[in-house]
């Protein structure tokens, strides 16, 4: 069973709306609103189980627009590292192909003989 705790932000903390419970609280911390949406379902008859989750929505014009746009964009980073590291890896070993030395790619590259080491694919 899932339930939607409705979150809405104000000045004494946080405004708690339940539809599914009939529930219209407060909290002052997140972090209790599902605790507090769990004892009042199990009190209302709901089953203390795993199938019992609670999902939590805020409500926060402009700043949850902006946390969502900031994860995103750290989603596409994390694509973009990914990426790149998967090309250095290619480039590195094209030019271990080619006879350089490690010395020789990581004058190349800016980086340490070390690193280039880290970058050549495993031998199997």
């Amino acid at each position: 069973m899932e339930l939607v705790a409705n979150c809405e932000r104000k000045a004494e903390g946080w405004a708690v709306d339940v539809p599914e419970l009939d529930l219209h609280t407060s909290a002052k911390r997140l972090d209790k609103v599902v605790d507090l949406v769990k004892k009042v379902a199990i009190e209302k008859g709901a089953e203390d189980n795993c199938e019992l989750v609670i999902k939590v929505i805020a409500t926060m014009p402009g700043i949850i627009c902006d946390i969502q746009s900031a994860q995103h964009k750290m989603k596409e980073s994390a694509r973009l590292q990914e990426e790149a590291s998967s090309e250095i890896r290619n480039v590195v070993a094209r030019m271990r192909e080619q006879g350089l030395t490690l010395r020789d790619i990581a004058v190349l590259l800016g980086v340490t003989p070390q690193r280039v080491a880290q970058l050549m694919p495993c031998e199997q």
